[in-house]
């Protein structure tokens, strides 16, 4: 069977369907965006299938600019 690619999914999402595909999740590391504050859900942004499992990378939306700062 092959591994399930979870990139781009929300992380509860991705967790029901690699626990379903019985994928362990060995790491889950959290990133951000250079700039702004994280908001919003976290996503997966990066997966690395390991013999032992996989390893997750998330991050939280980043609200564009013109969302931020209505003033002007």
């Amino acid at each position: 069977m092959k591994a399930p690619s979870v990139i781009g999914r929300l992380l509860p999402d991705a967790l029901k369907i690699l626990e379903q595909s019985a994928i362990r999740v060995i790491e889950t590391t959290h990133t951000s965006a250079p700039r702004g504050v994280p908001s919003g859900p976290l996503r997966v942004v990066r997966e690395r299938f390991r013999p032992e499992g996989v390893e997750l990378v998330v991050a939280a939306s980043v609200p564009a600019p013109e969302e931020r700062d209505e003033s002007g």
